[in-house]
């Protein structure tokens, strides 16, 4: 039973670095930005390579939400110059609020959704909760 586990919270870890490896992955030559167009979820956003002429990486969310529920619209985009500065809107309206967020930066995928944005640290917290499970299922055995 142990042998299982292990086998299991191996193939778990293996994926996980799999996964925080391969986020980082960007095509060579030109800036590489996260591109979508009101899509709901960051994670349906894709890598391109730029044009040459474009320099920097443009992301907006808009979020509608209420005490019950929420909707996002995500748009990522390569651009030749920042449309706007960095910045944060919010009202509301009855019971309904609303933001948005706009963001502009120079790195290769720096576009990417704010959890990726933690890097290794998002990935340790990932790789010490399923090393902690799979010890914990292992002590229970």
């Amino acid at each position: 039973m142990s042998q299982l586990l292990l086998v299991l919270w191996a193939s778990t870890v293996f994926m996980e670095l799999n996964r925080g490896l391969m986020a980082n992955v960007v095509p060579a030559g030109n800036l590489s930005c996260f591109q979508c167009f009101k899509v709901p979820w960051a994670d349906q956003c894709q890598p391109i390579e730029c044009k040459p002429r474009e320099k920097v990486c443009v992301s907006n969310e808009v979020l509608i939400y209420t005490s019950t529920k929420s909707k996002a619209q995500i748009s990522k985009r390569c651009a030749i110059s920042c449309p706007n500065s960095n910045s944060i809107f919010e009202w509301s309206v009855s019971h309904y609020h609303a933001r948005i967020t706009r963001q502009c930066c120079a790195g290769d995928l720096c576009n990417r959704a704010p959890e990726s944005w933690q890097g290794f640290q998002a990935l340790l917290g990932r790789l010490l909760l399923s090393m902690g499970l799979g010890l914990f299922c292992t002590l229970l055995g």
